[in-house]
């Protein structure tokens, strides 16, 4: 008989608002690290696909720098280079600098009117 009312104030205890409390205030302390652990696990996630996306840029790079410095580093590809940029030429060349045809400015395009300079304005047949 005592065991089972050990038992019933065991259970009494546990239904207590006391008890109940104590778990809720227990709940909410757990979804509160729950939800800053899941805050911080897409933080990461963002991070490291930026990271792969600059380590890919940087990558690129690298095989762009690589390439650069395989051609500079053959007579021709530094003659190339130096052509290039300073515009030089070989004794006995001669360059030919082609200079194209000007354009002509576009037109302006037409400012938006409003209402009122629509109805009271010149038309489009006196302009210009």
């Amino acid at each position: 008989m005592r065991e089972f009312q050990e038992r019933r104030r065991m259970r009494k205890l546990l239904h207590s608002r006391y008890a109940l409390a104590a778990l809720a205030v227990v709940l909410v302390l757990v979804a509160r690290g729950v939800w800053g652990v899941a805050e911080k696990y897409e933080k990461s996630k963002d991070l490291a696909l930026r990271m792969r996306s600059e380590a890919a840029a940087l990558q690129a790079r690298e095989d762009a720098l690589d390439a650069s410095i395989q051609s500079l580093s053959t007579p021709e590809g530094r003659e190339k280079e130096i052509r290039d940029r300073f515009g030089l030429v070989k004794p006995g060349e001669k360059m030919v600098v082609l200079v194209g045809a000007e354009k002509a400015p576009a037109a302006a395009p037409a400012q938006p009117q409003g209402f009122w300079a629509r109805l009271f304005g010149p038309s489009d047949s006196t302009r210009d």
